[in-house]
This record gives structure tokens, sequence and C-alpha cells, in this order.
């Protein structure tokens, strides 16, 4: 893929808002991302596994997956890449295992950042990777206050449910 496509990408990309008037950064960024590419229903992330990866969706549709305790897959999210969306970012910060699988819907090409050429990075220029895991870091509070209001919402849900079935007397609140 040409450099000028990944620059293009990559300037559209939420995660790197704060660089993306900044040719040197961008250029910087380019040269540690790869590109792949895979067909439908190709699995990209597995639950579960260590990864090191973060990946942009260039190009297709994928669906985040999580499994539930009885180890059935339920969708969480479909991503389109006129979106502009990324996904395994968490990778990049530590080497903890995937907390969600990622499947192809259709043929998909990606932009893809490894942990180590992101830690080097990083190293080489510490202003930009502090922006860049700066950003990260926002993204991940953004997922955490969503994940909390969604937790609250279901078990007011839950124990609205208790509490019609005779279980419990609802609190007023």
């Amino acid at each position: 893929m040409a450099e000028q496509n990944i620059l293009d990408k990559l300037k559209k990309i939420e995660l790197f808002r704060s660089i993306r008037d900044d040719e040197q950064s961008l250029a910087k960024l380019t040269r540690i991302v790869s590109w792949q590419q895979c067909k439908a229903g190709d699995q990209v992330i597995t639950e579960g596994e260590e990864g090191s990866e973060l990946y942009i969706l260039h190009r297709g549709v994928v669906s985040i997956l999580k499994r539930t305790l009885e180890q059935e897959s339920y969708t969480i999210e479909t991503l389109k890449d006129d979106e502009d969306v990324f996904f395994g970012e968490l990778a990049l910060m530590d080497k903890e295992v995937r907390s969600a699988s990622v499947i192809a819907n259709t043929d998909c090409e990606f932009l893809v950042i490894n942990r180590e050429d992101f830690t080097r990075l990083g190293e080489e220029d510490p202003r930009l990777g502090l922006l860049v895991t700066r950003a990260i870091g926002g993204e991940l509070s953004k997922r955490l206050r969503k994940a909390n209001k969604d937790m609250i919402i279901l078990f007011e849900a839950l124990v609205g449910q208790v509490a019609e079935s005779g279980g419990l007397e609802p609190s007023s609140g």
C-alpha cells in the first residue's frame, strides 16, 4: 500500500487527531504501519489469546464478538471501513489476552501497528508516544464509562424483573 494512502487514512482516525497536522510525526507513524488483508469469515482476533497489534479497518466490515459464560458468541458491534475505526488498541498497552474476538464479515484490509514497533517509536520520539498513548487512554476511558452505564442499566433491569416476579421490593430512588 502506498505511503500516501496510509497517511490519508491515519489522518482520519480519531486516535491520531492530536498529530493530524504534524507531517513529521505522521511520517514516523506511517513507517511502523504494516498492511494485512483477510477473507470474509476469517478470524482476525481471538478472544482469550494474547495479541500485540492495533488494527485500523481500511476496507471491509468486521464484527466484534464476545462469549457468554456458556461459550456462546454474541455480536457486540459491527464496524465498517467508512467509519474510520480501529480495534485492538489494548494490545499496544499490555501483554494481556484479547477481550473480544473480531471476525471479517467481508474481505478486509487493515493497517496494523505492532506493540514492539510502537514501543520503539515512543522511545525514539517520547512526545509522539505520549500523544498517541494519551489518546488510547482517552478512548479506553470513554469505553469504560459506557460499560459502567450499561452495567447499571442491566442491574436496574434485573432488579426490576426480580421485583415484578415478587422476589424483591423495588427501591425508591
